[in-house]
């Protein structure tokens, strides 16, 4: 494999794994086992906006690229068959074609049905609802609330517009249809309803990435991710107070 053809494969494996949401320290990780793979010394810097990649071959020749990255999702499935196939390269070696349509494969891996990501956003909601005190009812209303926010998310995503705007237009749904549930049956508790249909948009993974990356040294990353954690939770507030 030329190195050229060698760099857009790690260029593509690591925009995967950074675009689902992958640690820092994961994606120069996986980079460089790559290279090393096809005997190829590389150096590697990941930013969550972007990856820089450096590698020379045995000829001594040297090449570098670089990657902006501006979409950045959570897709643990993605990150784990890029990492299984960056752990899998041994003596038999794929070749551009082959290792390019594994990676175009994984990029392009059919997400599951809207109808059940639907369902698994109503069960989270309901859980979380009675988890924090909320009754039988209350787990019912959330789990309908946030049917609803997640579905809004998909429709204003597919239009394209920008992910804090999504979730300003979440926390303000969630608000205005618990104020309605609670004025139509007075039984319920508006907080917990509201806390149900929304704690599934919290960036708990921003956050624990965010830390992980701090302890591996890598801060400007961490302060990254921990700072639009902070935006995500302010949006959200915006707009159940809105």
């Amino acid at each position: 494999m030329q190195i050229s053809e060698l760099m857009e494969i790690v260029m593509k494996a690591g925009e995967i794994m950074l675009t689902s949401g992958a640690e820092i320290y994961r994606v120069e990780e996986t980079i460089v086992r790559i290279c090393n793979s096809y005997h190829v010394q590389s150096e590697s810097f990941v930013l969550p906006t972007g990856i820089f990649v450096s590698a020379r071959d045995e000829n001594g020749c040297m090449q570098t690229a670089f990657k902006r990255i501006r979409l950045r999702t959570y897709d643990l499935n993605r990150i784990d068959r890029v990492n299984a196939f960056s752990r899998g390269l041994g003596e038999n070696l794929p070749d551009y074609e082959t290792a390019a349509k594994a990676l175009y494969d994984i990029e392009n891996g059919g997400r599951h049905a809207l109808s059940l990501r639907l369902l698994a956003a109503a069960a989270g909601s309901f859980v979380f609802a009675v988890l924090f005190n909320g009754t039988f009812y209350d787990g019912i209303a959330a789990a309908v609330i946030g049917t609803v926010i997640y579905l809004l998310g998909e429709i204003l995503s597919r239009k394209g517009f920008f992910p804090f705007f999504e979730l300003f237009a979440a926390g303000m749904a969630a608000g205005f249809l618990s104020l309605a549930a609670v004025k139509i049956f007075p039984v319920l508790n508006e907080y917990r309803i509201i806390i149900g249909s929304v704690i599934l948009l919290l960036p708990g993974m921003a956050i624990t990435n965010g830390i992980k990356d701090a302890l591996y040294g890598d801060l400007v990353s961490s302060f990254t991710r921990l700072g639009e954690a902070f935006m995500v939770a302010v949006a959200l507030a915006a707009g159940g107070e809105g």
